[in-house]
């Protein structure tokens, strides 16, 4: 099953959530955690639902997923705006990186490594 959304359409999602933020009120940072939980679980579908032979994509959509979750968390429980923000651009830094990443295996033909035996 071919993934929902590539990275690059993440990037662009993250960068609209970063800079609609503000941080003036409950509301905004209440629709930021939901908008983040969304990311989540389109990476966390993408981890599950790419082609098995390709284990780093896989690994590289869970961590992702998993960083979107302590981000989450850390919005929640954050009250300064600055460190809100510089969590944000942190995670548009690492899905700019996963973009990266699968561009240059898409140019070059790689296939990814084969799924790890289970021994």
């Amino acid at each position: 099953m071919k993934p929902k959304g590539g990275p690059w359409i993440l990037a662009r999602r993250v960068h609209r959530i970063t800079e609609r933020f503000d941080g003036d009120t409950q509301r905004v940072r209440g629709q930021l955690i939901l908008d983040l939980g969304a990311l989540q679980e389109l990476c966390s579908d993408n981890a599950v639902n790419t082609h098995p032979k390709k284990w780093k994509e896989k690994q590289s959509w869970a961590r992702l997923a998993a960083y979107i979750s302590q981000v989450i968390n850390s919005v929640a429980h954050e009250y300064d705006v600055n460190k809100i923000k510089e969590i944000l651009v942190t995670l548009e830094e690492k899905v700019y990186r996963l973009e990266q990443l699968q561009r240059r295996d898409k140019k070059s033909g790689k296939k990814g490594r084969k799924t790890p035996k289970s021994s």
